[in-house]
């Protein structure tokens, strides 16, 4: 009899945690899992997932999905809801006593969260013990996680993100081709950012970092590929800076891996990451990379050997490692070779596995 699995996410909008939802869904054995996704809130672009998918008509800070979420497991008979994301899971906990199936709270980051993180994390001081499993995608976040919840019967379990290594294979696409595509020569060092333009992701640290680099060595190009609340407030950056010719705001493409194709080398600046799935991404699509020493990117990304790791998250260093990366092409060949091949690991075959085990716990009782 299969597992019927319901998935509570605050959005499906193109992300790092919705694309995990939508791989750990498709990726499921469709012999022991029948999965079922719902949106907390509706998206301009939704993610598209082969399951059966529900939106909610919620608002972003309303606490309503309480009273659909114990409906739809009693409609659709779920075994089991997996939470994603601080929104769902805070209402997957104070929704706890209304619903029967067993409850999974999956840790993408938000607990490292300042401002509505407190929320987040005093929701899971009160009521964390509601839970009866939780999921880490990195060892940074399990450890945040059980400082959190002082439950030491709570069972968490480290289970890495993983990515689509068919679609992120950098042999599937022609840099030169990608390069007219986007209107870059090949005279142009591209520098590249993945993610979405707020705050946590440290887009402007990368701006900042581009005012620094010599204008007359060679035809710079940060290329910032990603939407979000701080893509206007960048933009009066770049211009303040006088980096209109250097700086582009590139905003969403359908198929992010052949951007990066594009790029020479990527920094990924977050200020907090509890995994670093674009990362991930960029190491496979053999781009050198440049992280910052936070959260799970520093277990991700081995210094030296697979890409650096920021001594420290401040302007003069990315600025530094930048210049250092750019002129040596050599050890740019040999981190991207690397990285490529331990990216090539995360394959999502264990990480599959090891949810559905946590699964065939809970419906046991173990």
């Amino acid at each position: 009899m299969k597992i019927r699995v319901l998935h509570i996410i605050d959005h499906l909008g193109y992300g790092g945690a919705p694309f995990v939802v939508k791989n750990l869904v498709e990726r499921m054995p469709a012999d022991q899992v029948q999965s079922y996704v719902c949106a907390l809130r509706p998206n301009l672009r939704p993610l598209p997932i082969d399951a059966t998918t529900i939106t909610l008509e919620s608002a972003k800070y309303s606490l309503a999905a309480m009273r659909s979420v114990p409906k739809l497991c009693e409609e659709h008979r779920i075994d089991i809801v997996h939470a994603h994301l601080q929104k769902a899971v805070i209402v997957a906990l104070l929704a706890r006593p209304r619903f029967t199936a067993s409850l999974v709270l999956h840790e993408h980051g938000p607990v490292f969260r300042g401002g509505s993180g407190c929320v987040y994390r005093w929701t899971l001081r009160r009521f964390g013990s509601r839970a009866d499993a939780i999921i880490a995608n990195s060892q940074a976040a399990a450890v945040a996680i059980r400082q959190t919840i002082s439950d030491p019967h709570l069972p968490v379990v480290v289970v890495a993100n993983f990515i689509d290594l068919e679609r992120f294979d950098p042999d599937h696409y022609d840099r030169k081709a990608v390069r007219e595509l986007l209107g870059l020569t090949e005279e142009r060092f591209v520098v590249g950012f993945v993610g979405r333009l707020d705050r946590a992701k440290g887009a402007d640290l990368l701006v900042d970092a581009a005012a620094r680099l010599p204008r007359d060595e060679r035809s710079w190009c940060i290329y910032l590929l990603g939407d979000g609340p701080e893509k206007a407030p960048l933009a009066k950056r770049i211009r303040r800076l006088g980096l209109e010719r250097i700086v582009v705001l590139a905003g969403l493409h359908e198929n992010t891996a052949r951007v990066m194709r594009a790029f020479d080398l990527a920094v990924v600046p977050s200020r907090r990451e509890a995994f670093g799935i674009a990362a991930l991404e960029l190491m496979r699509m053999r781009v050198p990379v440049i992280v910052s020493p936070v959260g799970g990117l520093p277990e991700l990304v081995r210094d030296g050997e697979t890409g650096i790791v920021l001594s420290r998250l401040d302007v003069e260093t990315i600025a530094q490692e930048i210049r250092k990366l750019a002129s040596d092409e050599t050890l740019r060949d040999r981190l991207a070779r690397r990285a490529s091949e331990h990216a090539g690991r995360f394959d999502g075959i264990s990480a599959v596995q090891q949810v559905v085990e946590v699964y065939q716990r809970l419906i046991r009782g173990a």
